[in-house]
């Protein structure tokens, strides 16, 4: 692996950082295929309950490297457009919570990148925006991810403007989840992260599991998949213990 995306694990989480900071963390298909990987490789892992991801230097990151899109061959074109879908989709799919820490900018893919993580915690410095539309190119990948977040009204309003919004504005569209001090976003994160360390893991992951696997289904079909999930979750050993601490807890 190369220096472009520093892995350090913590108690039970994985710490991922873009490490471009010359390139405000320009997302290069070796950086793609690096972060790519690593999630893989971490939702195999046991021991790994949720991944934080943040950028160095002054920025989350600036989007697409784009002296590689400038650079760009057909074919390659489609294999780039191919990553990226996978990059994202991986960080979607993912059965462990994703959480992204951002200071500075996160435009463009950078944004992106923001808008499927599950938990986005913003510095004061936090920007988030989508300017494809200023550069010639289009949001086309994160469409369908910014449509179900904000609603869409506000997605086509960020897409045809291309608007870069500070951290209180992006909190007020649903774009974060927190604002916080620059130099308190890693340390959050890492509150989170132990949170989730402390459930079930079971319960953890198949939140996260029927959460993905619904948003396709009508509604017949997800409140079907959802009373099956329900029945089964009530059997487990998890949901056993965790019951029989209630009561013990509450002196029921």
């Amino acid at each position: 692996m190369s220096d472009v995306l520093l892995v350090e694990r913590g108690a039970s989480w994985l710490e991922l950082t873009l490490n471009r900071p010359d390139k405000r963390n320009a997302l290069s298909r070796a950086l793609i295929s690096e972060l790519t990987e690593t999630l893989r490789a971490a939702e195999r892992d046991d021991a790994i309950r949720s991944v934080i991801i943040g950028g160095a230097g002054p920025a989350f990151s600036a989007g697409l490297d784009l002296k590689e899109v400038a650079q760009t061959t057909a074919e390659q074109a489609e294999h780039d457009a191919s990553s990226l879908l996978t990059l994202f989709e991986r960080i979607d799919n993912l059965q462990k919570p994703v959480i992204a820490v951002v200071h500075g900018p996160a435009v463009a893919g950078g944004a992106g990148l923001v808008s499927v993580c599950d938990l986005v915690l913003c510095g004061e410095s936090g920007i988030i925006g989508y300017p494809e539309i200023k550069r010639g190119l289009v949001a086309a990948i994160v469409m369908t991810y910014l449509r179900r977040l904000v609603g869409e009204r506000d997605a086509k309003y960020l897409l045809l403007t291309g608007e870069n919004l500070p951290a209180r504005r992006a909190l007020e569209m649903k774009l974060c989840n927190e604002v916080v001090a620059d130099e308190e976003l890693w340390n959050r994160a890492r509150e989170y992260a132990a949170m989730f360390a402390g459930y079930p893991p079971q319960a953890l992951t198949n939140t996260k599991r029927l959460w993905n696997e619904i948003r396709s289904l009508d509604h017949a079909a997800a409140v079907a998949q959802a009373r099956a999930l329900n029945a089964s979750m009530r059997l487990t050993a998890e949901s056993r213990e965790g019951i029989g601490k209630f009561f013990g807890g509450s002196g029921r």
